[in-house]
């Protein structure tokens, strides 16, 4: 198997920890073969027959370290007599991901996910604030010229958080990565680019001008 991705090597190395992995939207299965090969059980889902095919065809030498399941998001999982320590859902929007985030909103049934959207960054980490979700662990990697972000998040009782707070804007999780000012950066090129086509009705002008003044004040 070709080697992973930067931001799979990742997640799968973050895996480590954990026995039982789902693998939400697991494609063709190259993490799932990959979590599978370091030790994991893995449950790997697919929304649609054709891809939970394909996903059965490309993981079957793996069986049963690895049971394909058909299904949108982790609807199927929590149907299963299964405990899954850690859910990753990675390579996808940030709809989406609240989508799947959502599912387990009544039954907390999976203690642990792994998010990394393929953009809208900063708009999946202020859903995550603002529905209760504590950070673990987080990092930046950078692939074929675009900058990509990563958590570990568990569900909190509650969270202080709100808009008054820096933390609130500036993913300072981030500030240990080189990677963090380059972010930051393109970030508030975009808001620039928001604010100057906004008008002065915009639902989302004092948000995104609050953003650009806390994120501006991190540049170096």
């Amino acid at each position: 198997m070709a080697p992973l991705e930067k931001r799979l090597a990742i997640i799968r190395d973050w895996c480590k920890s954990f026995a039982v992995v789902a693998d939400v939207g697991a494609g063709q299965g190259r993490l799932a073969r990959a979590l599978a090969e370091q030790g994991q059980q893995v449950y790997a889902t697919e929304k649609t027959l054709k891809g939970w095919q394909q996903l059965t065809s490309y993981t079957r030498s793996f069986f049963p370290r690895i049971t394909p399941v058909l299904g949108d998001g982790i609807v199927p999982l929590l149907a299963l007599p299964i405990s899954i320590d850690v859910a990753v859902i990675a390579g996808m929007g940030p709809r989406t991901i609240q989508h799947i985030l959502h599912q387990d909103y009544e039954s907390r049934a999976i203690p642990a996910f792994i998010v990394q959207p393929m953009q809208g960054l900063f708009l999946l980490r202020r859903y995550l604030l603002e529905n209760n979700w504590f950070i673990q662990r987080a990092e930046l990697v950078k692939e074929h010229g675009k900058i990509y972000g990563m958590w570990l998040v568990q569900r909190a009782a509650h969270n202080d958080l709100d808009d008054r707070s820096p933390f609130f804007w500036v993913p300072t999780e981030f500030q240990h990565s080189p990677l963090f000012q380059s972010l930051v950066k393109a970030r508030v090129i975009q808001l620039n680019q928001y604010i100057d086509h906004a008008s002065l009705d915009t639902p989302q002008l004092e948000a995104w001008q609050r953003e650009k003044q806390y994120l501006t004040g991190v540049i170096s």
